[in-house]
């Protein structure tokens, strides 16, 4: 016989559901400490993501072309996962976001850096893009945590932290949802 299976066995699966991770943002004095422990590229990675609230990923793929200084604009038109670009997460993650004020400076100091390439905007020692957010998270981010004797918190609590603070300043939620590239 062929065998065939008549009936799809998965079917009868029941979807598991993970508990969503933790959220534990870092408060204003926290950030303050891991920008001013930082230097370089890794002080402008990790100020992009708390002032931006963009993913890892989104800021990992991010090039200079997506980047309006005269209309203080980012334009979020893809993501790098394990050396791959991609679209982003969802239709609602391609999106348009503020360069707020504070932002601002850090991406003025990193263009000095990586901006006569013409490409991506967080280049690697070799002046080619990250294949993915592990090796700024193990060889930088947890550095810098030690240094600023922080418990260790996955680089994406960067985005929490970002909603928190605007909400906690009462911007709209819409506006912060819009920013982080939330449908509803």
């Amino acid at each position: 016989v062929d065998e065939l299976i008549k009936k799809n066995p998965v079917t009868v699966t029941k979807v598991v559901k993970l508990d969503d991770p933790e959220i534990h943002p870092f408060s204003m004095s926290e950030i303050s400490l891991i920008l001013e422990n930082s230097e370089g590229q890794s002080r402008n990675f990790f100020a992009l993501g708390f002032m931006s609230g963009m993913r890892s990923g989104e800021m990992i793929g991010l090039k200079w072309s997506d980047i309006d200084f005269l209309k203080s604009e980012i334009n979020i038109v893809r993501t790098r996962k394990m050396g791959v670009e991609n679209t982003p997460k969802t239709k609602s993650s391609i999106r348009t976001i503020e360069i707020l004020d504070s932002l601002m400076p850090f991406l003025q100091e990193q263009y000095e850096i990586t901006g006569m390439y013409n490409s991506y905007v967080f280049l690697n020692q070799d002046n080619e893009p990250y294949h993915d957010i592990r090796r700024i998270r193990d060889n930088v981010w947890k550095k810098t945590l030690e240094i600023c004797d922080l418990n260790y918190r996955p680089i994406y609590q960067t985005r929490h932290s970002f909603a928190t603070m605007m909400l906690e300043n009462g911007e709209d939620i819409l506006w912060v949802s819009h920013t982080l590239g939330h449908k509803d």
